[in-house]
């Protein structure tokens, strides 16, 4: 198992660097910020599971017992899972909702410091009991976090929820999975071997970026969905009313007032107000300075 769990993190490390650069080109093109907090948890989470990788090759692969190097390993991935643990929160945030709230800095910060916390008490009193245990709450508060932003999102119809359903559930999935075994292991200690732990995480990471990257695919080599995401993430960055939508799409088709009114059976002077309403939320004082806005993310280059 150990072999194969080496090549497969391989394998898992260069898809994983991989779709860091397409979300990284996807971000240009779609700029919302989900994007943004996606970028920082793929970071993140290359760089955690990176070092879980140099403490199995250390102790499996060149089967050399150095205690400072593999404290200083664990020491980096405490870091690691508290900056984890500190973009959660944002980062669902921004699927579920389309921004970052109030409430959800503050359970940022909340979250990261209990995190680092329970982390200084494990290192303090380094119980070989307790802290098998803190693992599996860890990966069961993930996993659960993860559950939770996909049921609030299952029936959304935006953009960003239409994204990253499928990376909730198969994120989900594999942390709650991560738990549970860690569980069993917890009881049954002959049965763990050291290649498991990298295994499964490299399974995770290869189908986590296997589904990004057909996602990627669809997109870009699509015009018509691509420029349909990019006005979709448009509405959402300035939340746009549905009415409001229809008439920012007719006013971009080069349409004028009386025409949007007769489109949509609306009177000249409602579809005013609507137009009012739609350049104050967008910072915009004129016709062209909202077709120069939309422009890029139409024709992103």
């Amino acid at each position: 198992m150990e072999i194969v769990a080496f090549w497969l993190n391989i394998v898992g490390f260069s898809l994983l660097f991989g779709i860091f650069f397409l979300t990284l080109v996807s971000r240009k093109t779609n700029r919302h910020i989900m994007f943004d907090q996606y970028l920082w948890y793929i970071g993140l989470s290359w760089m955690w599971f990176l070092f879980q990788f140099i403490g199995f090759v250390y102790l499996t692969v060149l089967k050399r017992d150095a205690p400072s190097i593999l404290t200083v390993n664990t020491l980096i991935r405490y870091a690691f899972t508290i900056m984890v643990f500190h973009r959660i929160p944002l980062f669902l945030d921004t699927i579920i909702t389309g921004e970052i709230s109030k409430n959800s800095k503050k359970i940022s910060i909340i979250v990261g410091c209990g995190t680092l916390g329970l982390l200084i008490l494990l290192g303090v009193i380094r119980s070989v009991v307790i802290g098998p245990y803190v693992t599996v709450l860890f990966n069961a508060l993930v996993g659960g976090s993860f559950l939770y932003a996909f049921i609030r999102i299952r029936k959304q119809q935006a953009y960003r929820a239409k994204r990253m359903r499928s990376f909730l559930v198969i994120s989900s999935v594999a942390f709650l999975f991560f738990s549970w075994y860690a569980i069993i292991f917890n009881v049954f200690p002959n049965l763990h071997r050291h290649g498991f732990d990298p295994f499964v995480s490299a399974l995770y990471i290869i189908v986590w970026c296997l589904n990004d990257a057909m996602i990627y695919l669809r997109e870009f080599s699509s015009i018509g969905i691509r420029e349909r995401n990019q006005m979709d993430n448009f509405h959402d960055r300035y939340k746009l009313s549905e009415r409001e939508q229809e008439i920012v799409s007719l006013l971009v088709d080069g349409m004028s007032y009386k025409e949007i009114a007769f489109q949509l059976s609306l009177s000249p002077r409602t579809v005013e107000t609507h137009i009012y309403r739609i350049f104050k939320k967008c910072s915009v004082s004129t016709k062209l300075e909202l077709i120069n806005k939309m422009f890029p993310l139409r024709n992103p280059t």
